[in-house]
């Protein structure tokens, strides 16, 4: 894992071209602690920049940015391609000759024996990464199949300009002389609906993403742009529900397992230590479970001193079946408060998935033991394990039927009751519940599922659970935010489950869960892997019918019992609640002050982005008696908390 960055100044603009691309190269230095270097081609004035997590063939052999045998291709390049041993296998019986064992200058050699879009395809991993073709003078930016890692660029300057940057991060862009910090008013409108910058935009008008699946082609004699999708994801999703496997829950298990078994072992390949991040959930289980077999793994779990959100108990039973030492960590609103400073320069845009304090926290613990982590994420949006799903498989359909002015009252007469009250209520019934209605943050879903109740439609329906503000009532001025859902993917797919999932896939996914993982953990230097985003999983996965996926009112149906494999029923009993934190009590309580002051800044009641009358009522309602929404209100204190750290909005 690394930082990359480069620029393209065709036009000779940039003053100090050597001088630039250091200083974006020092920006990621915590992406890439171990090794740095850059790369200037005169002719085109391509720069290229690089800073290296060392991971496979710890050797000089692997520095970057790297040169192939023949001098056409350099390359600068963040991630793994796990089936790279293979490759170069195949690629030596054919003559290639290797200088080292990293996958870098295995993807080189493939580019160079079968051109980049014959290549592409057979890289299996998560990758970001730039190829300069020096024989026929184009700049190819290359983006992973699910968007694991991150790529941003900009035209500095406008399209018509000749500079052109990119990076791994917005920070590294902010070097480039001439990059204007003018804040997008349809990103941070987006950031209020979705709780992070979605879709391809950035925070900065001048940026943009490279989105999953696609490659970015710059013609550096004419300064033409093409952008080109190499994996098509809903392509694969319509392919797999159209033609579903058709065997046995028996043989279904099997093939998973061996599938998974076979994957994980091209992700424990490393040179340097590696753990896996467990919590109690059947996703991090299982990739321990396929793991451990092969290797001697360390464990490492958060939780808090809220029961309703803390999942050592499921932890320490999983590490306990399969034989893991398990390390863990308690976090306090104390440390939250240590946190919330370092969360802008950590992720350059307004992100404000509270889940965030925790795994940067964890993250650096599991950097003092080890350079590598696995993480189960992704196996929901796989497997099918969201609530809404299994509300969607389960209820959707016959929940229509019913009048919309009698569910719009069943709505409101939920929702009248506090979450707080409702966590009570389940508390006191858990006992005589069923396994699946037996959730931690029994008020949350309710509420959501409420609210779900009184939509009219499936979008309508999708929007309520995903969003954090209504797109017309955010505390922004502007509107027209990204949305998730996908109309063309709805018309594709056969029902209300599969159509979420795909939403989830390529929306929620790649803005916040992603994001959220590669930023807080490369700001310690750590790289994690996720097995069950490898796109052969994710193929297998969108061929399984519905029943494989929600069962007896259960997500994930499939995974657990490969997981039943391996470890005890009662190891897989925990009720899910996802990697949350106790945010609304932290709010309330020990970060209360803090909360209030800021609220009542002039900062955040004159910012000339915000609506002031928006802000003032969630003040209002926080100082009354702080039952404002928590994730509306962390929504609003991760933005100011970005400006006024990136002098975006004073």
């Amino acid at each position: 894992m690394c930082g990359i960055a480069g620029v393209l100044d065709t036009r000779r603009r940039l003053p100090d071209p050597a001088g630039t691309l250091n200083a974006m190269r020092a920006c990621l230095r915590h992406r890439g602690p171990d090794d740095a270097g850059t790369l200037w081609h005169d002719r085109d004035a391509v720069g290229l920049a690089h800073a290296r997590l060392s991971v496979i063939d710890l050797s000089p052999a692997g520095h970057q940015p790297m040169e192939s045998a023949s001098g056409r291709y350099a390359i600068v390049f963040n991630g793994e391609v796990y089936n790279a041993p293979a490759l170069a296998t195949e690629l030596a019986a054919a003559g290639a000759r290797w200088r080292g064992r990293s996958d870098t200058e295995v993807m080189l050699g493939a580019i160079e024996a079968w051109g980049i879009d014959a290549a592409l395809p057979r890289f299996a991993g998560m990758f970001a990464f730039a190829v300069h073709d020096r024989h026929e003078r184009r700049l190819h930016l290359v983006r992973d199949r699910l968007g694991i890692k991150p790529l941003h660029y900009a035209w500095v300057g406008g399209a018509q300009s000749g500079t052109f940057a990119f990076a791994s991060e917005l920070k590294a862009l902010l070097q480039v002389p001439g990059l204007m910090r003018h804040i997008d008013p349809v990103a941070l409108s987006g950031f209020f609906v979705h709780a992070c910058v979605p879709g391809d935009v950035s925070i900065w008008k001048d940026a943009c993403k490279v989105p999953p699946g696609h490659v970015l082609c710059v013609d550096l004699t004419t300064g033409a742009h093409r952008l080109r999708c190499w994996w098509n994801a809903l392509d694969v999703a319509e392919q797999g529900t159209r033609n579903p496997l058709a065997c046995s829950d028996a043989e279904a298990t099997e093939r998973l397992d061996d599938l998974l078994h076979s994957i994980s072992a091209e992700h424990l390949v490393s040179d340097v230590p590696i753990g896996v991040l467990l919590s109690g959930g059947v996703d991090s289980a299982a990739v321990t479970a396929m793991a451990g077999t092969r290797t001697r793994l360390h464990a490492f779990t958060v939780g808090f001193d809220d029961a309703r959100f803390d999942e050592r108990a499921g932890a320490r039973r999983t590490a306990k079946a399969l034989g893991v030492p398990l390390m863990e960590l308690e976090a306090h609103a104390t440390d939250m408060l240590d946190c919330i400073p370092r969360m802008p320069q950590i992720f350059d845009e307004p992100f404000a998935d509270s889940s965030q304090l925790a795994t940067w926290l964890i993250s650096r613990l599991m950097r003092q033991h080890a350079t590598v982590a696995l993480s189960g994420d992704g196996g929901d949006e796989v497997f099918g394990g969201y609530h809404r799903h299994v509300h969607a498989a389960g209820g959707w359909s016959r929940t229509r039927r019913v009048p919309h002015a009698l569910r719009a009252l069943a709505s409101a007469g939920v929702q009248a009751l506090s979450r707080d009250a409702w966590d009570g209520v389940f508390a006191v019934a858990a006992p005589l519940l069923p396994a699946p209605l037996r959730t931690r943050q029994a008020g949350e879903r309710v509420h959501k599922w409420a609210r779900m109740l009184a939509c009219n439609d499936e979008a309508g329906a999708y929007r309520c659970v995903t969003q954090i503000f209504e797109p017309s009532n955010t505390p922004a001025h502007a509107a027209g935010a990204h949305d998730w859902w996908n109309d063309d993917a709805a018309a594709r797919l056969p029902d209300f489950m599969r159509r979420q999932q795909f939403m989830d896939q390529t929306g929620y996914l790649v803005d916040d869960v992603l994001v959220k993982v590669d930023r807080a953990s490369m700001a310690c230097g750590l790289e994690v892997r996720v097995p069950l985003l490898d796109h052969r999983v994710v193929a297998f996965a969108w061929s399984l019918p519905a029943h494989m996926k929600v069962r007896h009112g259960r997500g994930k149906w499939l995974l657990r019992q490969v997981l039943g494999r391996h470890v005890p029923p009662e190891a897989m009993s925990a009720a899910k609640t996802g990697f949350a934190v106790p945010l609304e009590g932290w709010l309330r309580g020990p970060l209360r002050e803090w909360v209030g002051d800021l609220l009542a800044s002039a900062r955040m009641r004159q910012d000339p982005l915000l609506d002031a009358s928006r802000v003032q009522s969630l003040h209002d309602a926080f100082a009354q008696d702080g039952r404002v929404d928590p994730h509306q209100l962390w929504c609003l204190l991760m933005y100011r908390t970005w400006a006024d750290h990136w002098s975006a909005a004073s």
